[in-house]
């Protein structure tokens, strides 16, 4: 059961209230509903660091326009002048709202019918597709999606497919994780804390989901890898206080995190699949 009437952090109410604004002007009446999800939805939102994912509904009517693509191109670059204020002082690029775009009469369709219109994620536009309009990120909307246009996310009858989440889950690890994995372990030179942290919470997060058919934090996901790897706890202390921004461990130096990260990442990637 999605979430109804849950305040959003300061940051991400400013973010998203912006966001629709600018929506609103580059596409009036295009946005008739739109949700939160990702980690805020998970109730893990990191002031300063996270950022923001949306699931947008446009208006069927809008279907053949021709410079639809155009105007939503315009409103991702539309949030570039917010997240440099925000950068210069002191904020990084957090708090960008990265937004799948799908027609309001598809939303109910099993999320691996759905054939999305658009999305941005950062910095990028992809003219067709959306990575997130996928199982894991419809089960976080269904049991957690905070509505910031129209109603309840209840209200969008999404199909997650929830027999779909540890098939799509183990693919996801095989096409992105897996040659990652072996990046890291034939690369040179040290890691950063940020890359050691995303190399090993992504795939404990999946591993957490295999195991228990349940999507959690990467908080939540670190907490899981320490209990069911402690051989390769150091390590996971590093991602975690990396995530926490908290001091990194004295231990392992940094000159041990590309080996660890990369022995990390194999036994909690083979113990999924």
């Amino acid at each position: 059961m999605a979430r109804v009437d849950t305040p959003l952090p300061d940051e991400v109410a400013h973010a998203v209230g912006t966001y629709l604004r600018a929506a609103d002007r580059v596409l009036p009446g295009g946005i008739v509903a739109a949700a939160v999800g990702g980690s805020i939805a998970l109730g893990a939102h990191r002031p300063g660091a996270s950022d923001v994912d949306l699931v947008a509904l446009l208006d069927d009517d809008l279907r053949g326009r021709r410079d639809l693509l155009r105007r939503l191109r315009a409103l991702h670059v539309a949030q570039l002048p917010r997240l440099v204020g925000r950068a210069a002082r002191g904020h990084g690029f957090s708090a960008c709202c990265n937004t799948a775009f799908v027609w309001e009469s598809d939303v109910s369709l099993p999320v691996s019918r759905i054939e999305p219109v658009a999305s941005h994620t950062g910095e990028l536009f992809d003219a067709r597709g959306a990575f997130d309009v996928n199982p894991v990120t419809w089960h976080e909307l269904d049991r957690g999606g905070i509505p910031v246009r129209g109603g309840d996310v209840a209200t969008w009858n999404l199909d997650p497919e929830p027999s779909a989440l540890r098939d799509w889950t183990r693919q996801n690890l095989r096409d992105y994780w897996v040659p990652l994995g072996t990046r890291v372990a034939t690369g040179k030179g040290p890691l950063s804390a940020s890359r050691v942290e995303w190399c090993l919470l992504g795939p404990a997060r999946m591993h957490a989901t295999i195991t228990s058919g349940e999507v959690i934090s990467k908080d939540d996901a670190g907490r899981h890898a320490l209990e069911t790897f402690p051989e390769h706890a150091p390590i996971l202390r590093v991602a975690l206080a990396r995530l926490r921004r908290t001091a990194l461990p004295p231990n392992p130096p940094r000159t041990q995190w590309r080996h660890r990260t990369a022995a990390a990442m194999q036994a909690i990637i083979a113990a999924t699949l």
